[in-house]
Order: C-alpha cells, then structure tokens, then sequence
C-alpha cells in the first residue's frame, strides 16, 4: 500500500502540493501568529497607563475567599479584608516572602472585633436640691442613619445624698439581694441603699439596660471615693452615658505596613509600633500595645436628659433601703421636672475619650468575628443584601458585671437591629497563668495620610481606608435625608468598619489563645493571616517587562501556596447597586451605590483581546480544514475509476477507507514540516517565540487537521459502489430552460455542485468576516478597543497580529476559491472543449470563470460582511456610521478576492488538449 501511496502522489504531485501548500500555510501562520499574541500579551495603551499601578500589585487570600460576584464577574467588596478573619498560615507567609521578585508583602491579620465602652460623664452636682437627698432621672436616646433609626434606652436613675456611704460589705451576708453601698447614719449606725437589679435576661433587656447610680457627695460614687479610684469623686457626681464602641483589631508586621502604605509617617500622637512589639506580660496581665486611628466614621450618636424628680421620691429610695421592687415602683411613678442637664455625644466625641481612656489598659471580655454579607443577584451589578439572624445572647462576659455572674457586655444599642452578617463570640475566660488580654493605646495615626488617600486608583484595594457608601437614587436620599450610609455600631449590620485599631503579628498569641477564648479560636490561630498585599520588584508601569514580573511573582506564589491569588494592578472602582432592605429600628430599605473593586482591569482586558486573537487565529484554521476538505474530495472525485477497480478486484472498504486516509496523512505530515521550517526563520526575524512546545505541536497538529479534513471524503468513497464511481455525481439544476448567456451559465455551473460552491462561499465568507468585525469595531473606537471601564477610559490598540490572522484567513479563502473554480473546470473539461469546438472564443471562456469567481464573491463577501457588521454591533451596543461603510469594503475586498482567485483557473483553460478531450468524450 505504501508504494501505492508513494506512486499516486509523484503521479498527482500538482494536486498533493496544492493541498500540502494549503496546510502549510495554516501551520505557519498559526504557529507564528501565536507567537505574536504570547510576545504583545497584556499590550495596552491610552490611559491604562496613568491608572496601572494601585497600592499593591498581587492580592494573596485564603483559598474560597472568593464570592459569586467576584467570580462571575471579577468583582471584590470594598472593606473585603474586614469580613476575612485568618485563613493564611504564618508559613505561607513566609513563603511569600520569598518568592523571588517580591519586594514587599505586608500582612493583615484581621483578629476580631473587640467591645471597649467609652464613658462620658453627665454631671448633676450643681442639680441638687435643698434637702438632705437628690434624686433624678436620666433618659437616654441613641441615633443611628442619619437620624433615621432612633433607639430609647429604658430610664436611668440617680440617687444621691449628702451623708457620707461606704461600699457594701456584709450586707449580702444570708441575703439574696445586692445593694451598692451603705449610708451612714451617725449613732444609728449603716442602712443598705441602692439595690441591684437581678440577673438581665438579655443584654437588650431592661435589667442590663436601665442602671441606678449611687453617690454621696462626701464620699462619691458607691462610697469608693476614699479608695482613690479614678470615677468616683463627689465632683463627678451624676450619671454617665455608656458608648459601648465597636473596634476591629488587625495584626500587621510594622516593617512591612511602613514599606508599602506609608504608615509609619502617620502618626500623630504617641509612637508608632515596633517589630518587636508583643504583649506586656506582668503579674495576671497582658498588655497589647494599640495604634489607634485618630477617627472613625461610625454614624451613632447618644442624647442624654437629665430631669430632677421630687424629694418625697429620693425620700422613698431610702426608706426601701434594699427593697428593689419598692425602689422601683417609687422612681417609675415620680414625675421629673424640666430637663436640667443635657450631653450630646456623637460617635467622633466618644471616640476621642476612648482613646484618652485606653492610655491606661483596659480589659477585655470577648472578641468578636463578623462573616461576609450575603445576596442574592437581580442582575449585572445589582445585588440584594440578604439579612442573616444572630444570636442575640451572643453578648457573654467572662467578668462580674454589675455584681453578677452571669452578665453580658455594654453592648451598642443598635446591635438588636438587622443583621447581615454571621457574629460569633470568643468569650474569654479568666485563668491564672493565662490571663485576659489588656489593650493600651500607644499611639494614633491618621489614614488620611497613608500612601494614595484621595487616589482613586489606590484607595479601593487598600483595607486600612474606610468605606462610604452612598445612595443610588432618589428615594433613598429621601429616606435617608442624606447621600451616604456609613456603620451604626452593629457589628452585624450591613456596613461595617475597616480596621481601626492595629497592633503587631506577634500579639496574635494574645487574641488567639484557645486557653483564653476557646477552641473556637485554634483554627484562626494555625491560619492567622487574613490577606497579604505583595509589591512586586522593578513594577514602574504597564510597560511588557513590568507585566511580565507581575504575572511571574503572582504564578510563583500560587505555585508554592495553594492560596487565591490576584493581580491586582490596573484595578479600579466600577459601581454595584445593593438593596438593603429596611432596619428593625425604622430605617426604610434603600439602595445604595458602592464601589467595589474590579481585580486587574488592565489584565481582563487584555485578556480578553488575547482571547479575541485566539478567535482569528483558529479561524486560520477553519479556512484551512475547509480547503483540505474540498481538496481531498476532489482527489477522491477525480480517482474515482481508480478506486472502483481496486474495489473490483477485491480491495475491501476498510483498505480502501486507510489507503486515503493515509495518503491524506503523509501529505499533512509534510505540510507540518514545511509549514515549522517556516515558521522558525520568520518567528526568529520577527522576534517572536514560536520555539519550545508551540513548534513541537505544529507537525503533529497539521497532520491531524489532515487526517480530519480527509476523513468524510475517504469515508465517502470506501462506501460507493464500484459500478457508480466512474462518473462524479452531478446535481441536476431543476430547471429544462435553455441557457442564454454566459452569466446564465455561470449561475448555473455554482449550482451543479452545491457543497461544493458552499465550501468557497463559507471559506472566503469567514476572512470576510473576520475583516469586518475587526475594522467595525476599529472604526467605531477611532483605532482603538476602548471600553469605559470603572470610570477610567481603556484603551487596547488592535495589534498587527489580529490584522496577519485575518489576512492570512483571507488568502486562505481566495486559494478555497481559486480551488474550487479549478475543480468544477477539471470536472466540465469535456464541456468546455465542446464550447470551444463551437465557437466559444477565449475571452468568453475566461468571463464565464470570472463570473463564477464573482457569484462566489458576492454570496460569500456579502454573508460575511453581515455577519460581522452584526458581531460589532453586538461588541460595541452601537452602529455607528463608519461600520457599514467598513462592512462594505470588507465585502467589496471579498469579492475582488474571488475575481482575482478565477485568474488562474481561467489561465488554465488555455491549456486545456480540445482534440483528446473530444475524442474521448
């Protein structure tokens, strides 16, 4: 079979070279145009430029980190880090660290929330009145949403009097009931006074919520005056409002944090922290050293009143003496009168004496984790926030609260409203050798001074930089009264608070330690860090190197790490709408545009246009197959005597069905040859990389796409019958009408072979449209690809690659053609000869080719002209005026094409033999 093989291909060279020219062209272009996509990959320009480089160029994160947002469309929340709570080992970090390229990997190790209260004084003591006792009442109202949440506390009291108290002592002694101090009544010795409530059932409930402060004005509050302890001075007499603030705590390696954002410039007051900054290990304590920033951007604030109630009332007070019920009934029923002291307290004043008061340690009880919210997706960038149910005894304190037990933390008063987020509690609890962790500011920084405030580019993607989110219509400025929501204290809430509070890697031992908090904590204690934020070495732009380093260090350290990995550079805002349905405390539901972040804009783009060159590239290679199927069925035509005598004498299908399909492979086989030694020399002039694997899979692909193009026709021909195989089969034209003119004919000749003239049609249909998406869209964006994308102009500029890919699929097509008319003249050649016998003189030979050559140009420029003036219409969301004028040169250039393909073949016609043709017609 072989020598079989070896003898029809010197026999039919002019056909085998033909179709091995055809083959090797698709390898050649294919193999060099790809080189060009992978050498121009990431090629931008415009003003990607100016908006490239953000704060950091690859974002590390826990592997699942990634919402259904980010992965449908590449989006991440702003304040992502907040929600992240650990999910990186110390030894991936370090792994980080050094990876080859990095020149700075800062971590986040976002801890929890913890619950410090800020207490702000409301002072009475020039309130009092005339006689031996005092007492008053204080009603506090919290407001939350721009005004729109308003939350009353349940009514607080204050006793006072002017004889000297002491603590309580023995009291309690064989009695149930707790009292707060011990009045002194001279020889009549110490009566109890001031009861305590009983245990709260809740931290919402009217027991943990509702207190009766105790004071003397000689020995101060609860008489602990003469103990020197800081609160309880006759001067400070009067209530307090209680600000129980909502701080989350992240871990950072200082060094790193400086290097990258700038922190260590920040600061204000204090200092900033050290490497070597852990927890202060003293007798029963452990201080974490705090950088606090100096605001907060929590939309809560507190009014308190104070209003005298009748003497007869504080009278009553003294005379239940422990009676709490008696206590109470008496304070409930008195009537105040006018308000005669009143404090005001917004979130910005309570933070500031927040920070004053941890200049002195302050304990902690518990720390707190808050998940990601949770939606459900309308439609692109619109999202609803779904609420999420929490516990709301989640509130536990491992500490004596009020005398007992068994109590809850000072929890915010909008923490009872909607939530949006899971909360989990790490309750502490106390242990000799490990005690609970101490807080104390050490210093303040301002974020307003961190590397790239203010920069659009930056800002986004930086977890130290508060988010705003601001109203996305009418109604809900009207609901809200203002353009922006900002949090209100719940931690679950939907909006929460970026890291405000710092501290160093190391003091993850104190916030972390499952003898102190639990095992809840052991699984963020082994994965502390929630995210790294890595700069890559020699980054100065969107120039090909710098990408290069990008994508290096990003492969690398998803390589080593198993961990999500981003490229970050070329981020920037794009706008989601989020409907927050309404608040339990009577915010309505408003919907509210935020700038979440779209990962590596400069990258998905480019991406993107690498993808459309792929497209064009394997276009190459659809023309390609086509013209080896037509080819291939005309070599199986034209031996059809010769396969129905090897059938004759014994030749069974399968042999026949190898012996084409081999013949078919051989030629591939060198086309895949012919088309690398091409591709190497032009890859190397052009300086493009089509070595390594891309040139190892040219000659394996090319013989496949052979053996492919081969296969129908092979199969086609090993199943004819024998006796029917001597003549091709023609495909009546339906019609019996004569034909009187050689445009007539011409029709008529496309039409005898309908798969045939389909297979031109679709061949040079294919580079038309190609063409002409390409030049549509180019027209339409004045050159360039440009796509407004989060806000910031990006252009792609259409690369030389697309437009060879394209010319390449267009000679492609005109070979198709110019096969094709070859074909249908070997196939009519007794015909032709008849014509010529006739009268038919030359020049109407070549026209009826011409035209034949132009049927197939205008079925197939016109059909790829729409079909990509459609495309572009569809890329852009636009028709513009220029694309149809490029959709019709594109399908004028097609039709020119085929004329020019019917050259050759008419040329052919010359060198037809008339006399053997006839004679063995």
């Amino acid at each position: 079979m072989l020598r079989l093989i070896a003898a029809e291909l010197r026999h039919r060279r002019g056909r085998a070279l033909a179709l091995l020219a055809g083959i090797a062209v698709a390898t050649a272009s294919f193999t060099v145009l790809t080189g060009a996509s992978e050498s121009s990959r990431l090629e931008v320009r415009g003003d990607v430029a100016q908006h490239f480089r953000t704060a950091y160029d690859v974002l590390v994160r826990p592997r699942g980190a990634v919402q259904p947002l980010e992965r449908d469309e590449g989006l991440v929340q702003q304040a992502f880090a907040s929600g992240t709570f650990g999910g990186i080992t110390m030894d991936q970090y370090h792994e980080i660290r050094r990876t080859p390229g990095v020149d700075v990997a800062a971590p986040l190790a976002v801890f929890g929330y913890v619950l410090p209260t800020a207490t702000i004084p409301v002072r009475l003591g020039d309130q009092l009145s005339p006689g031996p006792r005092s007492a008053f009442r204080v009603r506090t109202t919290w407001r939350a949403d721009r005004g729109r949440v308003t939350v009353r506390e349940p009514d607080s009291y204050v006793y006072v009097t002017r004889r000297p108290t002491r603590p309580d002592t023995g009291h309690i002694i064989g009695s149930p009931t707790i009292v707060q101090a011990d009045e002194d009544l001279g020889a009549r010795g110490y009566v109890p006074i001031c009861p305590i409530a009983s245990a709260p059932a809740s931290p919402f409930s009217r027991a943990a919520r509702s207190y009766l402060h105790c004071w003397s004005t000689r020995s101060g509050r609860n008489g602990l005056a003469p103990y020197g302890l800081a609160g309880t001075a006759p001067e400070d007499l009067g209530a307090a409002v209680q600000y129980p603030f909502p701080l989350l705590v992240a871990g950072i390696d200082p060094a790193a944090e400086a290097k990258l954002s700038g922190l260590d410039h920040t600061v204000v007051t204090g200092r900033y922290l050290r490497d070597g900054d852990t927890a202060r290990v003293g007798e029963h304590r452990q201080v974490v050293p705090m950088l606090m920033a100096t605001a907060t951007n929590l939309d809560l604030s507190a009014r308190a009143d104070a209003r005298r109630l009748p003497t007869s009332a504080a009278d009553a007070v003294f005379a239940a003496r422990d009676d709490r019920g008696a206590v109470k009934r008496t304070l409930a029923g008195a009537r105040p009168g006018p308000v005669l002291a009143r404090e005001t307290v917004g979130a910005r004043d309570a933070y500031a004496t927040l920070i004053a008061q941890l200049r002195q340690p302050m304990g902690l009880d518990a720390t707190w984790t808050s998940g990601q919210p949770r939606y459900t997706q309308l439609g692109p960038r619109h999202l609803v926030a779904q609420p999420i149910r929490s516990d709301p005894y989640i509130w536990g304190s491992a500490l004596e609260v009020t005398g007992n037990t068994a109590g809850f933390v000072t929890v915010p008063a909008t923490a009872h409203g909607t939530g949006f987020r899971r909360l989990d509690e790490n309750t502490g609890t106390f242990a000799y050798n490990y005690p609970l962790p101490e807080i104390q500011a050490v210093g303040t920084f301002d974020p307003r001074r961190l590397t790239g405030f203010g920069d659009p580019d930056v800002m986004p993607l930086d977890p130290l930089q508060r988010s705003v989110a601001t109203v996305a219509d009418a109604a809900s400025r009207r609901a809200l009264g203002s353009g922006t929501l900002q949090p209100d204290g719940n931690m679950a809430g939907y909006l929460t608070q970026a890291p405000t509070v710092l501290t160093t890697l190391a003091a993850r031992s104190m916030f972390l330690q499952p003898r102190v908090f639990g095992r809840s904590v052991e699984r963020q204690q082994a994965q502390p860090i929630s995210v790294v934020r890595v700069r890559v070495r020699g980054v100065h732009g969107p120039d090909k190197a710098s990408r290069e380093r990008i994508r290096l260090v990003a492969e690398r350290i998803a390589a080593h790490t198993g961990l999500q990995v981003d490229v970050t550079a070329g981020a920037s805002e794009t706008p989601v709408r989020v409907d927050v349905p309404a608040s339990g405390f009577g915010r309505p539901a408003v919907a509210l545009r935020e700038g979440w972040v779209k990962k590596g804009v400069a990258t998905a783009i480019l991406s993107a246009v690498d993808r459309k060159s792929l497209v064009l590239f394997f276009l190459v290679l659809l023309v390609c197959a086509l013209f080896c199927v037509n080819a291939t069925s005309a070599a199986v035509r034209s031996r059809s005597v010769e396969l129905g005598v090897l059938a004759c004498v014994g030749w069974p299908r399968r042999q026949l069905f190898s012996y084409l399909l081999i013949e078919v492979g051989v030629v591939g086989l060198a086309a895949g040859l012919v088309g690398l030694l091409v591709a190497l020399p032009a890859g190397a002039a052009l300086g493009l990389p089509v070595g390594g694997l891309r040139a190892f899979v040219a000659v394996p692909a090319a013989t496949v796409l052979a053996l492919a193009a081969g296969a129908v026709p092979a199969a086609r021909a090993a199943r004819s019958d024998p006796l029917e195989a001597v003549r091709p089969a023609v495909r009546p034209t339906g019609s019996a009408r004569p034909i009187r003119s050689v445009r007539g004919l011409a029709i008529r000749n496309l039409l005898r072979v309908p798969g045939r003239t389909a297979l031109g049609v679709v061949s040079l249909g294919v580079g038309v449209f190609a063409l002409t998406a390409l030049l549509a869209v180019t027209a339409a964006f004045r050159g360039a690809v440009v796509g407004t994308v989060l806000g910031d102009a990006i252009a792609v500029q259409v690369r030389t690659a697309d437009y060879l890919a394209v010319g390449a699929t267009l000679v492609l097509g005109g070979l198709a053609v110019a096969d094709v008319l070859y074909l249908n003249l070997r196939d009519r050649s007794a015909e032709i000869a008849t014509l010529r016998a006739t009268g038919w003189r030359e020049g109407q030979l070549t026209r009826l080719v011409a035209l034949e050559g132009l049927g197939l140009g205008v079925v197939g420029g016109v059909l790829g002209a729409g079909i990509g003036l459609a495309a572009a219409v569809a890329f852009t969301g636009e028709l513009t005026t220029a694309m149809p004028l490029v959709a019709g040169g594109a399908a004028l250039l097609g039709i020119l094409i085929a004329v020019g393909a019917s050259l050759p073949p008419a040329a052919a016609l010359r060198r037809l033999p008339t006399a053997t043709l006839l004679a063995e017609e």
